[in-house]
Protein backbone atom coordinates (compact mmCIF):
# COMPACT_ATOMS: atom_id res chain seq x y z
CA UNK A 1 0.00 0.00 0.00
CA UNK A 2 2.82 2.40 0.95
CA UNK A 3 4.57 1.69 -2.36
CA UNK A 4 1.41 2.40 -4.32
CA UNK A 5 0.87 5.67 -2.43
CA UNK A 6 4.45 6.80 -3.07
CA UNK A 7 4.06 5.95 -6.76
CA UNK A 8 0.83 7.97 -6.95
CA UNK A 9 2.49 10.99 -5.30
CA UNK A 10 5.44 10.76 -7.70
CA UNK A 11 3.15 10.63 -10.73
CA UNK A 12 1.14 13.60 -9.46
CA UNK A 13 4.31 15.67 -9.04
CA UNK A 14 5.35 14.81 -12.59
CA UNK A 15 2.05 16.09 -13.95
CA UNK A 16 2.05 19.32 -11.93
CA UNK A 17 3.81 22.34 -13.45
CA UNK A 18 7.14 23.15 -11.81
CA UNK A 19 6.81 25.72 -9.00
CA UNK A 20 9.71 27.67 -10.55
CA UNK A 21 10.47 28.68 -14.13
CA UNK A 22 12.66 31.02 -16.20
CA UNK A 23 15.78 29.91 -14.36
CA UNK A 24 18.95 31.92 -14.99
CA UNK A 25 22.14 30.93 -13.16
CA UNK A 26 25.66 32.26 -13.76
CA UNK A 27 27.83 29.66 -15.49
CA UNK A 28 31.14 30.98 -14.14
CA UNK A 29 32.43 33.73 -11.86
CA UNK A 30 35.47 34.87 -9.88
CA UNK A 31 34.83 35.96 -6.27
CA UNK A 32 38.28 37.62 -6.15
CA UNK A 33 37.96 39.84 -9.23
CA UNK A 34 37.07 43.51 -9.01
CA UNK A 35 34.47 43.18 -11.72
CA UNK A 36 30.78 42.73 -12.46
CA UNK A 37 31.18 38.93 -12.28
CA UNK A 38 32.51 38.78 -8.71
CA UNK A 39 29.26 37.13 -7.58
CA UNK A 40 27.10 34.40 -9.12
CA UNK A 41 23.53 35.37 -9.99
CA UNK A 42 20.74 32.91 -9.18
CA UNK A 43 17.43 33.99 -10.69
CA UNK A 44 14.09 32.33 -11.35
CA UNK A 45 10.36 33.02 -11.39
CA UNK A 46 8.24 31.65 -8.54
CA UNK A 47 4.79 30.37 -9.53
CA UNK A 48 3.29 30.85 -6.04
CA UNK A 49 4.42 32.62 -2.89
CA UNK A 50 6.45 30.29 -0.68
CA UNK A 51 9.06 30.09 2.05
CA UNK A 52 12.35 29.35 0.30
CA UNK A 53 15.82 28.27 1.23
CA UNK A 54 18.25 28.80 -1.63
CA UNK A 55 21.54 26.98 -1.14
CA UNK A 56 24.72 25.96 -2.93
CA UNK A 57 26.37 22.59 -2.32
CA UNK A 58 30.01 22.99 -1.31
CA UNK A 59 32.67 20.51 -0.31
CA UNK A 60 31.83 21.01 3.36
CA UNK A 61 28.07 20.69 2.89
CA UNK A 62 25.76 23.51 1.91
CA UNK A 63 25.84 27.28 2.22
CA UNK A 64 22.58 29.18 2.52
CA UNK A 65 22.44 32.02 0.00
CA UNK A 66 18.97 33.26 0.99
CA UNK A 67 16.09 32.10 3.21
CA UNK A 68 12.68 33.55 3.90
CA UNK A 69 9.27 34.24 2.44
CA UNK A 70 9.19 35.22 -1.23
CA UNK A 71 6.24 36.57 -3.18
CA UNK A 72 5.09 35.18 -6.49
CA UNK A 73 7.23 36.41 -9.37
CA UNK A 74 10.92 37.02 -9.94
CA UNK A 75 13.49 35.94 -7.36
CA UNK A 76 17.04 37.29 -7.61
CA UNK A 77 19.85 36.40 -5.21
CA UNK A 78 23.65 36.31 -5.37
CA UNK A 79 26.31 33.95 -4.07
CA UNK A 80 29.70 35.43 -3.14
CA UNK A 81 31.66 32.18 -3.46
CA UNK A 82 31.99 31.56 0.28
CA UNK A 83 31.06 28.51 2.30
CA UNK A 84 29.01 28.34 5.53
CA UNK A 85 32.07 29.40 7.59
CA UNK A 86 32.69 32.47 5.43
CA UNK A 87 35.75 31.07 3.67
CA UNK A 88 36.21 31.25 -0.10
CA UNK A 89 35.53 27.89 -1.70
CA UNK A 90 38.24 26.29 -3.88
CA UNK A 91 38.00 26.60 -7.66
CA UNK A 92 35.58 24.01 -8.99
CA UNK A 93 31.97 23.17 -9.80
CA UNK A 94 29.13 23.89 -7.38
CA UNK A 95 25.44 23.06 -7.50
CA UNK A 96 22.59 25.44 -6.54
CA UNK A 97 19.22 24.21 -5.30
CA UNK A 98 15.95 25.61 -4.00
CA UNK A 99 13.89 24.18 -1.12
CA UNK A 100 10.21 25.18 -1.17
CA UNK A 101 8.64 24.70 2.24
CA UNK A 102 4.95 25.10 1.34
CA UNK A 103 5.24 23.12 -1.89
CA UNK A 104 7.22 20.44 -0.04
CA UNK A 105 9.81 20.17 -2.79
CA UNK A 106 13.54 20.56 -3.33
CA UNK A 107 14.62 21.47 -6.85
CA UNK A 108 18.13 21.24 -8.27
CA UNK A 109 18.65 24.19 -10.61
CA UNK A 110 19.57 23.16 -14.16
CA UNK A 111 23.15 24.36 -14.50
CA UNK A 112 26.09 24.25 -12.08
CA UNK A 113 28.25 27.25 -11.18
CA UNK A 114 31.99 27.23 -11.80
CA UNK A 115 34.31 29.19 -9.54
CA UNK A 116 37.50 30.30 -11.31
CA UNK A 117 40.05 32.55 -9.61
CA UNK A 118 43.07 31.80 -11.83
CA UNK A 119 44.34 34.68 -13.94
CA UNK A 120 44.78 34.06 -17.65
CA UNK A 121 48.03 34.97 -19.35
CA UNK A 122 48.46 36.78 -22.66
CA UNK A 123 51.41 37.04 -25.02
CA UNK A 124 51.77 39.74 -27.63
CA UNK A 125 53.15 38.14 -30.79
CA UNK A 126 53.45 41.03 -33.22
CA UNK A 127 52.48 44.64 -33.88
CA UNK A 128 52.42 45.82 -37.48
CA UNK A 129 53.23 48.32 -38.77
CA UNK A 130 55.31 50.05 -36.13
CA UNK A 131 54.87 53.32 -38.03
CA UNK A 132 51.45 54.09 -39.52
CA UNK A 133 49.05 56.80 -40.64
CA UNK A 134 45.54 56.72 -39.09
CA UNK A 135 42.83 56.82 -41.71
CA UNK A 136 44.93 55.18 -44.39
CA UNK A 137 46.40 52.28 -42.39
CA UNK A 138 45.34 50.09 -39.48
CA UNK A 139 47.43 48.69 -36.70
CA UNK A 140 47.29 44.87 -36.47
CA UNK A 141 48.13 43.20 -33.16
CA UNK A 142 48.54 39.42 -32.99
CA UNK A 143 48.37 37.65 -29.63
CA UNK A 144 47.79 34.34 -27.86
CA UNK A 145 46.05 33.64 -24.53
CA UNK A 146 46.33 30.71 -22.11
CA UNK A 147 42.57 30.14 -22.03
CA UNK A 148 39.48 31.46 -23.76
CA UNK A 149 39.51 35.16 -22.98
CA UNK A 150 38.87 38.63 -24.37
CA UNK A 151 41.80 40.92 -25.11
CA UNK A 152 41.96 44.62 -24.28
CA UNK A 153 44.28 46.98 -26.14
CA UNK A 154 45.51 49.94 -24.10
CA UNK A 155 47.10 52.92 -25.84
CA UNK A 156 48.94 55.35 -23.57
CA UNK A 157 47.13 53.79 -20.61
CA UNK A 158 43.62 54.16 -22.07
CA UNK A 159 41.43 51.31 -23.28
CA UNK A 160 40.93 51.49 -27.02
CA UNK A 161 39.85 47.99 -28.15
CA UNK A 162 37.94 45.21 -26.39
CA UNK A 163 37.71 42.08 -28.54
CA UNK A 164 34.47 40.16 -28.87
CA UNK A 165 36.52 37.08 -29.74
CA UNK A 166 37.62 34.64 -27.02
CA UNK A 167 39.90 32.56 -29.24
CA UNK A 168 43.23 31.26 -27.97
CA UNK A 169 45.02 32.90 -30.90
CA UNK A 170 43.67 36.00 -32.56
CA UNK A 171 44.48 39.37 -34.03
CA UNK A 172 42.86 42.73 -33.47
CA UNK A 173 42.85 45.89 -35.54
CA UNK A 174 42.97 49.48 -34.44
CA UNK A 175 42.32 52.43 -36.73
CA UNK A 176 44.41 54.88 -34.75
CA UNK A 177 41.33 57.01 -34.17
CA UNK A 178 39.52 58.05 -31.01
CA UNK A 179 35.91 59.22 -31.38
CA UNK A 180 36.46 59.46 -35.11
CA UNK A 181 39.58 61.61 -34.89
CA UNK A 182 43.16 60.47 -35.48
CA UNK A 183 45.39 60.51 -32.41
CA UNK A 184 48.23 62.98 -32.36
CA UNK A 185 51.39 62.21 -34.34
CA UNK A 186 54.33 60.86 -32.40
CA UNK A 187 55.19 57.91 -30.19
CA UNK A 188 52.49 55.92 -28.39
CA UNK A 189 52.72 53.08 -25.90
CA UNK A 190 50.68 49.90 -26.42
CA UNK A 191 50.00 46.93 -24.15
CA UNK A 192 47.47 44.08 -23.93
CA UNK A 193 45.49 42.63 -21.04
CA UNK A 194 43.38 39.43 -21.16
CA UNK A 195 40.05 39.05 -19.35
CA UNK A 196 38.76 35.49 -18.99
CA UNK A 197 35.13 34.35 -18.84
CA UNK A 198 35.05 34.64 -15.04
CA UNK A 199 36.35 38.21 -15.12
CA UNK A 200 39.95 37.54 -14.04
CA UNK A 201 42.50 39.89 -15.59
CA UNK A 202 45.98 38.96 -16.72
CA UNK A 203 49.20 40.79 -16.02
CA UNK A 204 49.74 43.33 -18.85
CA UNK A 205 52.12 42.50 -21.66
CA UNK A 206 55.36 44.46 -21.96
CA UNK A 207 54.84 47.86 -23.56
CA UNK A 208 55.39 48.22 -27.30
CA UNK A 209 56.01 51.64 -28.83
CA UNK A 210 54.56 52.62 -32.21
CA UNK A 211 54.83 55.90 -34.09
CA UNK A 212 51.94 57.72 -35.70
CA UNK A 213 52.65 59.83 -38.79
CA UNK A 214 50.74 62.82 -39.99
CA UNK A 215 48.21 62.09 -42.71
Amino acid sequence: MATATAFAVTQRLKLEPSPISKTRVSDIFSPVCRCATKTANIEFSLRRADHLRITVRTGSGEVTVAAGSFSRGDVRVRWDGRDASGELVPDGIYYPLVELQRAGRTIDLPNPIRVDTIRPSIRLRSVRPRVFRPGTEKLTVTYTVSEHAHAILFVDGRRRVFTASKRLRYLLHWSGKVHGRAIRPGRHKLKLVAVDLAGNRSVPTPVVVVRVRRR
